[in-house]
């Protein structure tokens, strides 16, 4: 690890590479914490955290909103979560609105906030993206209108009027 190769010293592993970042139980930062990588919490955040994966031990505190792929909380969160994957396990406390695609709340956890699913999009068997929309978005339904004339489709067949 810390070894020389023909007198110089051996190269570090490039900026940005995902390695996990450690924030002990005796760190506190002022201010937003941003990493592509996997980063672990045991001390205090006072500031908003960006990163790929979150773990927070049940030590951490973080007073700011995380955004994250996904988000295992074991400790304080005082701030908004948005995650696609949140886990908060039974010593977790999130003070704070939670939105995600996945949720795993253990026997004990604490949540004051509100839990919004986030919809992950729509795709086609092709892979293109469904869009829903009316034929005329301009024109308002009328009470007798047949709903069946809001999204025609070629596939359908209409009697003549």
């Amino acid at each position: 690890m810390f070894s020389r190769t023909n007198g110089k010293a051996a190269t570090r592993p490039p900026r940005g590479g995902g390695g996990l970042s450690f924030i002990g139980p005796e760190v506190t930062i002022g201010g937003d914490a941003t990493t592509t990588g996997p980063l672990h919490v045991d001390g205090r955040i006072d500031g908003n955290v960006r990163c790929q994966t979150l773990i927070e031990g049940p030590s951490g505190t973080i007073a700011g909103d995380i955004v994250a792929e996904e988000a295992r909380i074991a400790g304080l969160v005082e701030g908004k979560v948005d995650a696609r994957t949140v886990i908060i396990e039974a010593s977790g406390r999130v003070t704070g609105d939670v939105a995600y695609e996945t949720i795993s709340i253990a026997a004990g956890a604490q949540i004051d906030g509100r839990l919004a699913r986030r919809e992950a999009p729509a795709k086609g068997i092709d892979g293109a993206m469904l869009i829903a929309t009316p034929k005329d978005a301009e024109a308002k339904p009328t009470p007798d209108a047949d709903p069946d004339d809001m999204f025609p489709t070629a596939a359908r067949k209409r009697a003549p009027a």
